[in-house]
């Protein structure tokens, strides 16, 4: 078992990221695949299909509902990709090491992925930001003669602690309120009467990223006590 990242309360439900229905944090971890290219009637259908480059890009938000290309049945069946139900965790084995992602619709991913379906202890959104904050740890672990890739034998040690589901709602309630508020930051910088006020809000939500980028890793350690985090004065009620 790898020596966690993250420090965390010894009460905390442990296990590792490998696959255990016993265990209930892993259920299903399944890879992608491609199908061929050459073949028109693979490519067009109503299966969404997702490739590493497509969420490097996700700083904030961590749902994915759309992809750039779509396969077929055909295109399914002909590989070894899987449709995934929505609420799976995807995340990047190379180029990059270490981007995630949740789908909020069935969808398949290319070669490029590890994909965990949760057990009933495990929120997804839970370990998607468990996977943020260790990606520092999942890029030293990376290794490969061409470029840096994640083996699944490696990243099964991991370990994990978590806390109670209730705990676990709480701590992603905090997120969320942070979230919500930097993204609604987006549209409000295009309705605004002048580049000084355009300005001002840019500036608010970098502040608000920076306190949601600190306390993310003290509230998946258990450092930070997710009840005692106000949030009110957001505008959120969490």
């Amino acid at each position: 078992m790898a020596e966690p990242y993250l420090r965390c309360p010894e009460s905390w439900y442990r296990g590792t990221l490998e696959p255990n229905s016993r265990s209930g944090l892993i259920a299903r971890v399944e890879t992608g695949s491609t199908p061929s290219t050459s073949r028109d009637d693979y490519w067009g259908g109503g299966i969404f299909w997702l490739t590493p480059k497509e969420i490097t890009q996700l700083t904030d938000g961590l749902y994915v509902s759309r992809t750039e290309r779509t396969i077929t049945e055909h295109g399914l069946l002909s590989c070894s990709t899987k449709l995934l139900p929505p609420g799976t965790v995807l995340l990047t084995k190379r180029a990059p090491v270490g981007a995630v992602a949740v789908n909020a619709v069935p969808m398949a991913t290319n070669q490029g992925f590890l994909n965990f379906i949760c057990g009933p202890k495990l929120r997804p959104l839970y370990l998607a930001y468990w996977f943020r904050v260790n990606r520092p740890y999942l890029e030293i672990i990376a290794n490969g003669s061409t470029y840096p890739e994640l083996y699944r034998g490696d990243l099964f040690e991991f370990e994990i602690a978590v806390p109670t589901l209730y705990q676990q709602d709480r701590i992603l309630e905090v997120i969320n309120a942070f979230q919500f508020i930097i993204l609604l930051g987006s549209p409000i910088e295009q309705s605004v009467n002048s580049p000084t006020s355009m300005i001002a809000i840019q500036r608010q939500s970098e502040r608000l990223r920076k306190i949601r980028d600190y306390i993310l890793p003290l509230l998946l350690s258990g450092q930070l006590d997710a009840s005692k985090v106000n949030t009110r004065f957001l505008g959120v009620n969490t």
